[in-house]
């Protein structure tokens, strides 16, 4: 009798595109561990199941409808997820943060080091803590867990980025959704980031649970949808 047949493993660089984003772990995380299909024992081989989508040049989704079949844009949808939720718990508490040994330094012009610290109340609400240093320097101290793959430095140029949109007297609501698309199209999935097919299931399975899951928070569609009719139409089959 032959032996069970692993499930293959995926690339660690597959595998981490989906892990990081996460808004402290458990059951917030990205990553749904039932999703995952486990090898028959009785059979020895991996079960024969349909998969849940097929992605292209590692930036779209294809998923087969009822209807006909609509192709997903991967970043578009996993920002407007991240957005969501990052939005709904800053509501109620700051996002999870990360503390750094040691501070980092960054250098900015006099007047957004200015505007940075003004907004330090703010930023702190997005798990992002800033300390003045003297002259044109502040130092970051913790930053949000969920962008510990991005240098602590981008993700505050980013944010200065914002707030020099906002202008020198910002409306605190509208600077708080600017800055959260910002923080939510930073961790999300990239276009073209390689998934695998837990991810794919996961990053699907979430859309069901937002809101608005047709735009991403700036307005581009995430999905565009291809009645069997119009398929028919443009082969001219009908």
């Amino acid at each position: 009798r032959r032996p069970p047949r692993s499930t293959p493993k995926p690339s660690s660089a597959a595998s981490d595109v989906y892990k990081r984003q996460s808004l402290g772990g458990g059951s917030e995380g990205l990553l749904r561990d039932d999703l995952v299909t486990e090898p028959s024992e009785s059979e020895g081989s991996l079960p024969l199941t349909k998969p849940s989508a097929l992605q292209i040049h590692n930036r779209y989704l294809v998923v087969e409808t009822d209807d006909g079949m609509e192709i997903i844009d991967q970043h578009a949808l996993h920002e407007r997820i991240l957005y969501e939720r990052i939005r709904k718990k800053v509501e109620n508490e700051p996002l999870e943060s990360q503390k750094l040994l040691v501070p980092e330094p960054v250098d900015l012009t006099a007047s957004e080091a200015a505007r940075i610290l003004e907004q330090r109340e703010l930023l702190q609400r997005l798990g992002l803590e800033v300390q003045p240093f003297g002259g044109e320097t502040v130092l970051v101290a913790s930053y949000p867990a969920m962008l510990a793959k991005i240098r602590p430095s981008e993700v505050l140029r980013e944010l200065v980025g914002c707030l020099e949109v906002a202008g020198s007297d910002p409306e605190p609501t509208t600077l708080l959704e600017d800055l959260l698309h910002s923080i939510a199209c930073k961790a999300a999935v990239k276009f073209g980031d390689p998934l695998v097919s837990d991810e794919i299931d996961a990053l699907l399975a979430d859309r069901h649970l937002i809101r608005d899951g047709h735009h991403c928070p700036h307005g581009r569609p995430t999905t565009l949808i291809f009645t069997r009719q119009q398929l028919a139409r443009q082969f001219k089959r009908i």
